[in-house]
């Protein structure tokens, strides 16, 4: 029997071909690892460490970065390794040509450093597991069954568990997207069914999206919501296993997707997209053809290959410490520069 994922899922419903080729074919990555999945793996290994120490000790700021910093160094060298193996054109890929690798490293310590002072003391809630894994069933019979991991489980002063999820995403859902986000109250369900737990704990979600000031985005299901999810997903698993052929489903994710090399719709997609962008573009600015030179563009492979093993220095912005425990929702971007 299939154990699914949230991702799995999502992935079939968001392309069935990539699915295809992800999970039926299990085709490796053409590609390298991209730049914001490797941003987000290294911001998930510094909360880990973070809440390792916490309450014990609370580690220096300048700690917390040193951490980051050096993880970064290590597992960009690990990039460069497979990139000579495998052949990559990169060892990681950036789909936004205006950004480097350096950019997506001072967005990380932006990010760390922002959430340390937030935060500081990180007593809001215990913590009662890091990376918790959480194996549950959808229905009585057992023939259903999903999986995932908790970034952080929490316990408030009331007695209230609180599943944390960190997201380095530059998009931020809204209280009413929240609904419709199923992937923690999934894990609530894990959570009712694990024999630590249970089904009497009150449980709440929260969504860290650190790329904002105020990054906190909260939400909960109650029990009739959780068995209708219980229900959704029941038919999401169905429609699957019953699944005889895998077309492409084009969207705006076409650009990041790893298997866009062996998809033609997708490359069409993606090339429909810049023309329609460049028409726009002329469009507001029209004007004559003006003679001179045209700035050098850098390729975001040029800009890889020049950045260095190690991870680079960065002036870290001095942010005005402070500290909350009620959630609350802001649209404030953090400014890289």
């Amino acid at each position: 029997m299939t154990v699914y994922s949230y991702s799995r899922i999502n992935t079939y419903f968001t392309c069935p071909a990539q699915f295809q080729y992800r999970y039926i074919l299990k085709l490796p990555s053409p590609v390298a690892e991209g730049v914001e999945l490797f941003l987000g793996s290294r911001f998930h290994e510094t909360m880990e460490y973070l809440y390792h120490q916490v309450p014990q000790k609370v580690p220096t700021v300048n700690e917390l970065m040193d951490f980051f910093k050096k993880h970064w160094a290590n597992q960009y060298q690990t990039a460069v390794e497979k990139q000579k193996q495998k052949g990559f054109d990169s060892p990681l890929r950036i789909v936004n040509e205006s950004q480097t690798v350096e950019d997506y490293f001072q967005k990380g310590q932006l990010y760390l450093e922002n959430y340390y002072h937030q935060y500081h003391p990180f007593d809001q809630d215990k913590t009662e597991a890091i990376e918790m894994k959480v194996v549950f069933d959808l229905d009585s019979q057992k023939q259903y069954r999903m999986q995932g991991f908790i970034d952080r489980l929490g316990r408030d002063d009331e007695g209230v568990l609180w599943i944390h999820d960190y997201k380095t995403s530059s998009r931020k859902i809204s209280e009413e997207d929240v609904k419709s986000e199923d992937q923690l109250a999934l894990y609530q369900i894990g959570l009712s069914q694990h024999p630590r737990y249970g089904a009497k704990e009150v449980i709440k979600h929260i969504w860290h999206f650190v790329a904002f000031e105020k990054d906190q985005v909260v939400g909960e299901r109650n029990a009739k919501e959780i068995e209708w999810l219980k229900q959704k997903y029941i038919s999401k698993i169905k429609a699957i296993e019953k699944a005889k052929d895998y077309p492409t489903k084009t969207s705006p994710l076409c650009g990041w997707c790893e298997f866009l090399s062996l998809c033609a719709d997708g490359q069409a997609s993606v090339e429909n997209k810049k023309r329609i962008k460049e028409e726009k573009a002329a469009a507001q600015n029209p004007g004559p053809a003006r003679k001179e030179k045209a700035p050098e563009v850098v390729s975001a492979e040029q800009t890889i290959e020049s950045t260095p093993a190690t991870a680079p220095t960065a002036n870290e912005p001095a942010l005005k410490a402070r500290r909350r425990k009620a959630p609350f929702v802001s649209q404030d971007q953090l400014s890289l520069f």
